[in-house]
């Protein structure tokens, strides 16, 4: 059997960094778009006098709609930047928890931060892999904390 991949002195560094921040603006029409592609149905998510007679503001983002990220072309890279190098080309999404906090709202710009919560070498069915742990805060523009998510990701 294969032996676990060793994590590199970069890559034990890197853990528990945070990348730069990243913006998002939740609108009425990212809203309806996510809900209905996920399948609900309830009208807080389609109709803001129905979500105004529920006691919000407006419409209501569903759990797990964060926005969609604002680009700038001029700023290059739109990607996060990378914290370390890793010797695989193969990545797999290993499943992301959403922890929801407070609602978003149509209208609102959310602000994300990821940070590398662990990294751990491991072997699987096709040999060594690396899992990857990352944690993001959305924080919306009065700097209440709307969600938390952690994601793993899998490299072979």
């Amino acid at each position: 059997m294969a032996e676990p991949f060793q994590l590199t002195d970069e890559m034990k560094a890197a853990i528990g960094k945070a990348n730069d921040p990243v913006t998002y603006e939740v609108t009425t029409q990212g809203i309806r778009l996510f809900a209905r592609a996920v399948g609900y149905r309830n009208p807080l998510y389609f109709d803001e006098t129905y979500a105004k007679s529920k006691g919000h503001p407006t419409l209501a983002a569903p759990p797990g709609y964060f926005g969609v990220q604002v680009w700038d072309p001029r700023r290059g890279n739109a990607g996060p930047r990378r914290m370390y190098e890793s010797p695989f080309s193969r990545n797999l999404n290993g499943g992301t928890e959403v922890e929801p906090i407070k609602h978003a709202y149509a209208g609102d710009t959310l602000t994300a931060v990821t940070s590398l919560a662990d990294l751990q070498g491991a072997v699987g069915r096709l040999g060594p892999m690396l899992i990857q742990t990352t944690e993001t805060v959305y924080t919306n523009q009065n700097g209440e904390v709307v969600a938390k998510t952690r994601g793993t990701g899998i490299s072979y």
